[in-house]
């Protein structure tokens, strides 16, 4: 065995030790489980924007990657046109490219195949088509009717696995992953929930695992014996009455005993719990860890096939003591790995102050995805962009100048690190004691605390990295000026509305009564909580953790809080996050009112008189001690108005410009820091990314022979 050489291998030996898997070999125990990215919707085939982000993890040190699920039969729709259609044969050239980046790069990289059942729309794509299930029912996900499939049908979805599997290994994949997980039509075969049928496919453990068994044992009859088959499982479907760890357990042992496969990936989740899939921060650490340890000591009785186990698993340390005790055979690090391509090799090589951390908040990443969007990062904006803004696209400055930066929250922050990476001299200056801005108090948020890895993370580069940071400075327009920057950058944030605008009643300007002292916007109460009183009465025109986390956090203080909403769900945009059910789970125990479909006629001392947004009638009228206003913030960009025309170079970027949502502001933080925010080709235009033949070898530096 190759004794430990960097610091990183000598840390961590367990995980950057090599693993065997059926006929290959892993680099190491770190791997990206399967994740759609969206990256297909054009045609259905992998394309250039999927080669450069498997190519960059590869690059970055990974060593198992797991494609996004495929589909293998054209009753497999899915949500959309997003996914990858890999039963047809023009993916064979098109997987290999990806495959051949991947290897390139030192990693393995594996195909997931998919039958979607129930979980698609029967009119995803050009056509309508018939959704199948194990049995009649509805999808919890799109509320349309599946049918019971016949025996014909599941020997043809199985057919279909078979030749997917075959496109799979001429493409040159090390291997294919069959989806009998998150509630996917093998997975509800599993499920006595979903599987009511009463024939031989239905009604005993035995009967359940019948067709995903015949499934996997025309995918090996197929592929052969040297070609590597490995399943996904859902240890929990996490549903009232679903099956849980102990007769998942006896369920995959089962398939497992067949002999037919070479490894198992164990997840939890069904469309029914969602949340459970992609877990929001919201979830505790490790949170799935015991069962999969159960799980591979239960196999480890009838194979030696490894087991690998996912479950909000962040820390290194815990990723090594896994691996280490024989609990798992390799840690899925997934988003760990979206937010930051280079977690493995800056890991491996005691860089761990350069490592963006993931902050679960799943605001670019899924949500996009559930919005017809190609996935990116909060943290990472160059993530589904590699070809404009992947690592090997960051160049020298030309000119390397004098910067100045006004401002020291997530976009400036960015936007100073990289001025710096480029080769720029950068002063950083903010008026308060500490980096970060608004952040810092969506970081008292609760179970919201990740958030505040982000100016951590870049604090750290930023000093690292030589920049010059001022705290307790703030700075006028002739300050500015007297500077003499090459360029300057204003990133100094926003002012939150205390006027109880509403979009939904955009005549009336303010609300008549907020001009009062006890009506204080979300940040004067998390700056200074003493001044709420016992009865709070919030209005929320957010829809999501600004709002509703504010009111949880007065609720643990104690506070009583009714929340009036003009949506007609409380905290809606929470359901593409998914942490919708479980913020629901904590508001209502700890007693949190609501009325929604309402806002606020006016505010007249301890009384706001409501009204209903769809018949203009008033409703109630509530009486509290505190009225707190959740509805948007205005740029504070008088600085940037005073300079115009006094300095050349002067950019206004963040908030400042205009609030927008957290993705948004890193993402013009980069483009700032990269000078881009004046070309005239830094849109990226619809396709762009999603063609073929794009030279990945050059682009990337991938060695040669």
């Amino acid at each position: 065995m190759t004794q430990p050489k960097t610091p990183g291998e000598l840390r961590y030996p367990s995980i950057f030790s090599p693993l065997k898997i059926g006929n290959i070999t892993v680099r190491n125990r770190l791997m990206q489980t399967a994740h759609a990215k969206g990256f297909a919707s054009a045609e259905g085939l992998t394309n250039d924007r999927d080669i450069h982000y498997q190519a960059e993890r590869a690059k970055g040190g990974i060593g198992l990657i797991v494609t996004g699920a495929r589909h293998t039969h054209p009753a497999s729709t899915g949500p959309n046109r997003s996914l990858a259609r890999g039963n047809r044969q023009e993916m064979i050239e098109r997987d290999a490219e990806m495959v051949n980046a991947v290897h390139a790069f030192g990693a393995r990289i594996i195909a997931q195949l998919i039958h979607f059942g129930p979980q698609g729309r029967s009119g995803a794509l050009d056509d309508y088509r018939v959704q199948w299930g194990p049995s009649t029912m509805k999808s919890p996900a799109y509320n349309e009717w599946a049918k019971e499939m016949t025996k014909a049908e599941m020997d043809e979805v199985s057919e279909h696995f078979a030749l997917t599997a075959l496109n799979a290994k001429a493409a040159g994949f090390d291997g294919v992953e069959l989806h009998y997980s998150h509630g996917y039509l093998h997975q509800q075969f599993l499920s006595f929930v979903y599987n009511k049928r009463t024939d031989e496919y239905g009604g005993s453990l035995d009967n359940i695992v019948r067709f995903p068994i015949e499934t996997m044992q025309r995918v090996r009859d197929a592929v052969g014996p040297d070609f590597v088959v490995g399943i996904r499982v859902s240890l929990d479907e996490c549903t009232v009455d679903g099956m849980h760890a102990d007769a998942a357990i006896q369920m995959t042992r089962k398939m497992v005993e067949t002999g037919l496969i070479d490894y198992v990936s164990a997840t939890a989740g069904t469309y029914a719990a969602h949340a459970d899939q992609i877990p929001p921060g919201d979830y505790p650490e490790n949170w799935l860890v015991d069962d999969g340890a159960r799980l591979r000591a239960s196999l480890r009785e009838v194979s030696e096939i490894p087991v690998f186990i996912v479950g909000h698993i962040v820390d290194p340390e815990k990723a090594e003591a896994l691996v280490a005790s024989g609990a798992t055979d390799m840690v899925a690090m997934t988003r760990t790995q979206i937010a930051d391509p280079e977690f493995c090799n800056k890991l491996r090589e005691g860089r761990e102050d350069e490592i963006n951390h993931c902050i679960r908040c799943n605001q670019a990443c899924i949500a996009r995805l559930m919005a017809g969007n190609a996935i990116s990062c909060v943290v990472n904006p160059a993530a589904g962009r590699e070809q404009r803004f992947g690592l090997h696209t960051l160049k020298p400055a030309e000119t390397p100048g004098n910067w100045l930066v006004v401002g020291g929250g997530p976009a400036g922050m960015k936007a100073a690190l990289t001025l710096r990476q480029r080769g720029h001299q950068v002063t950083l200056v903010e008026k308060d004691d500490r980096l970060g801005g608004l952040l810092n108090l969506a970081a008292r948020l609760p179970r919201r605390h990740k958030f505040g890895f982000i100016p951590r993370d870049l604090e750290r580069q930023l000093r690292k990295a030589g920049v010059e940071i001022r705290l307790n400075c703030a700075m006028s327009a002739d300050d500015v000026v007297a500077f003499g920057a090459d360029g300057v950058l204003l990133a100094t944030g926003s002012t939150p509305l205390k006027t109880a605008f509403t979009s939904t009643r955009p005549a009336v300007d303010r609300v008549p009564g907020t001009e009062q002292d006890n009506v204080l916007s979300v940040v004067e109460a998390l700056e200074d909580p003493a001044r709420v009183g016992k009865r709070v009465v919030l209005f929320d025109e957010d829809g999501g953790r600004y709002a509703l986390g504010t009111a949880e956090y007065l609720l643990d203080r104690g506070h009583q809080v009714h929340l009036v909403s003009r949506f007609i769900a409380l905290a809606p945009n929470l359901a593409l996050t998914l942490d919708l059910p479980v913020n629901y789970q904590h508001v209502f125990r700890k007693g949190l009112q609501y009325t929604l479909n309402s806002w606020v006629r006016s505010i007249d001392g301890k009384r706001a008189q409501l009204l209903n947004l769809f018949t203009d009638e008033n409703g109630e009228s509530l009486e509290a001690d505190t009225f707190i206003i959740a509805a948007g913030h205005s740029p504070h960009d008088a600085l940037y108005r005073t300079l115009q025309g006094r300095v050349q170079n002067l950019h206004c970027i963040g908030d400042a410009r205009l609030p927008r949502p957290l993705q948004d502001t890193l993402y013009e933080g980069m483009l700032a820091g990269r000078e881009l925010l004046d070309d005239p080709n830094r849109f990226i235009e619809q396709g762009e990314l999603e063609g073929f033949g794009a030279d990945w070898r050059t682009a990337m530096g991938a060695p040669v022979g």
